[in-house]
């Protein structure tokens, strides 16, 4: 991934973030898993989605970016070359939400329907 994609991935993250921050994970079993995750989401922002998680990556809409990830324990971790560089672990994936957080606070998305 060129450095500008880098940027665009971390603009879309500012974007999608709000201030405030959730305690960092307890050491609890991990309570989703991958098809959890799976799925078209918004932030809200906008009509649009926002991204979609698929098997093995994320495609971000307004870039039309795709980013290899994995799902370790509770924790989305995006991959490029093998190597971590953003991770953020879920706090909440049902039916219709996903609430993301890392050190720069946390992200509420909703499903996307069409």
């Amino acid at each position: 991934m060129k450095e500008s994609e880098k940027e665009s991935v971390a603009q879309h993250h500012a974007k999608t973030s709000s201030s405030a921050v959730e305690t960092q994970h307890s050491g609890a079993q991990p309570l989703f898993n991958k098809e959890d995750i799976k799925g078209i989401w918004s932030s809200g922002e906008t009509e649009n989605a926002s991204f979609r998680i698929d098997e093995d990556s994320i495609l971000f809409v307004d870039s039309y970016e795709y980013l290899k990830y994995e799902f370790r324990s509770d924790t989305l971790i995006y991959m490029e070359d093998n190597t971590p560089f953003f991770k953020a672990r879920v706090v909440k994936a049902d039916a219709d939400s996903l609430v993301l957080s890392n050190e720069d606070g946390v992200r509420r998305l909703w499903r996307f329907n069409d």
